[in-house]
């Protein structure tokens, strides 16, 4: 049997019972060898065992909300151990009981109505210091929060943004989503832009710094930071606007002349963009017929016209590239030159279609070959 000096009451209790089940309080003060310790806001036991049984503050419901059973603050504070509290305070709450003051913020806390943080322990803990919704004390809040670069404001962790350019993080007032940047990169990249626009950049080992964080050292250019630097020669960017057969219409007209001549059916056609290109038919020593189409690329006669076969669409061949169009030759051979004519180019067509023919029939391609890849191609 035990008596409680507190209500005044005796009852059955078992060997490792320290303290009444009515009010909670020790049995008698020699008796209590628990109590807690309070170092940096954290508390832990002293001479309990981690099955220890912990008795929960009188005082019914702690709340209206409904939270766990583990959430509540169980008291095992010898309430004669006189000890610092508060993660927020420093030595202010000295010769305080801790039990009746908010181990995060030390506010005075109701004993019926605090808690205990199930992730870091902390308690008891004030309605004000522990969200019952994340069952997470303000302590582990402010922990898992992150703070903006920009406006150094502190926000929860999971609306953070980090930037992908200086890594550093970012709340959504403050980020670029277009760039994936925090906004002050991305006012960077603007001024970057405007310096490029005015020439006022160098080349500081691949990125491109302005010349007003650029000195001259010696005989020797290099960053504020001593990376070194290199000018850039004034330059501008030039894309012809014309095509081939504006510039040159005299090439122009040899190509006519040349393809008239040898492959009268195929006509000259442009397309939105102004591109020139041939279409029409070769009929091969088997009857069959093939619609070819040539497309003049934008720096001939430096580059011969790729040639597709446009019907019956080839499914599955050797010698033809991914795209659709045919490989007439191997580069090594040197076969075109800048005064080759597309009517030379349907030559080749026509023998390529005659290989394909009986590659079709027999498995093997006339004349030698470089390789025997076999491409089904997408055009």
């Amino acid at each position: 049997m035990s008596f409680c000096t507190h209500c005044h009451r005796e009852f059955q209790t078992t060997a490792d019972q320290h303290f009444c089940d009515e009010c909670g309080n020790p049995f008698s003060q020699n008796d209590s060898a628990s109590s807690v310790v309070v170092s940096e806001g954290l508390p832990r036991q002293i001479g309990t065992t981690s099955n220890q049984a912990a008795v929960p503050i009188l005082g019914g419901q702690a709340d209206s909300t409904s939270i766990n059973d583990s959430d509540l603050y169980f008291q095992q504070t010898n309430p004669s151990q006189q000890v610092d509290i508060g993660d927020k305070v420093t030595n202010v709450y000295n010769q305080i009981k801790t039990d009746e003051y908010c181990a995060y913020g030390g506010e005075k806390v109701s004993l019926e109505h605090s808690y205990r943080c199930p992730h870091c322990g902390r308690g008891p803990l004030c309605v004000d210091h522990f969200d019952r919704g994340l069952r997470t004390c303000a302590h582990c809040l402010d922990v898992q929060s992150g703070t903006c670069s920009v406006c150094n404001e502190r926000i929860p962790i999971q609306e953070t943004k980090s930037c992908e350019r200086c890594q550093k993080t970012a709340c959504h007032t403050h980020w670029d989503d277009d760039r994936r940047w925090c906004e002050e990169c991305a006012r960077q990249w603007k001024d970057v832009v405007s310096a490029m626009d005015s020439g006022d950049v160098v080349i500081s080992m691949g990125t491109l710094v302005g010349t007003d964080e650029v000195e001259l050292k010696g005989n020797i250019l290099t960053t504020n930071d001593g990376r070194p630097v290199a000018t850039i020669k004034e330059n501008t960017w030039y894309v012809s606007s014309k095509q081939w057969y504006r510039i040159k219409p005299q090439l122009l007209d040899r190509e006519q002349k040349a393809m008239a001549r040898f492959y009268p059916s195929m006509r000259l056609t442009f397309d939105g963009k102004g591109t020139a290109c041939w279409i029409g038919d070769i009929v091969t020593w088997s009857g069959k017929k093939y619609e070819v189409s040539l497309r003049y690329p934008p720096i001939f006669p430096y580059r011969p016209p790729p040639a597709y076969i446009m019907s019956p669409k080839i499914e599955q061949s050797r010698h033809i590239y991914p795209d659709g169009h045919l490989c007439l030759f191997h580069k090594d051979d040197k076969a075109w030159q800048i005064n080759t004519t597309a009517a030379t180019v349907m030559s080749w067509v026509s023998l390529w279609l005659h290989c394909y023919e009986a590659w079709l029939e027999s498995g093997h391609w006339p004349r030698p070959e470089a390789d025997q890849v076999v491409i089904s191609p997408k055009y």
